[in-house]
């Protein structure tokens, strides 16, 4: 084989490579005012709270007063 024909069987490879990285358009899982995906159960279904949205709410901010430095500066100073 000459250079000439192993740089044409080179580029012949290179060129149907990149056209089979084209797989063409993927299905949409949107479809308009429709959600296709799986849905989300509320933070409150779970074992630990058992459907008691007030429960965990009361849960939740009480771990927000937690993390706020305002709150737990002025507790640790009394």
């Amino acid at each position: 084989m000459t250079a000439r024909q192993i740089l044409s069987m080179a580029g012949a490879c290179a060129l149907a490579l990149l056209l089979a990285g084209c797989g063409g358009e993927r299905p949409k899982v949107y479809k308009q005012g429709q959600y296709q995906g799986k849905e989300d159960s509320l933070p409150w279904n779970n074992s630990q709270f058992n459907g008691n949205k007030v429960e965990w709410e009361k849960t939740i901010k009480a771990r927000n007063q937690g993390q706020d430095e305002y709150t737990r500066a002025v507790a640790s100073a009394k």
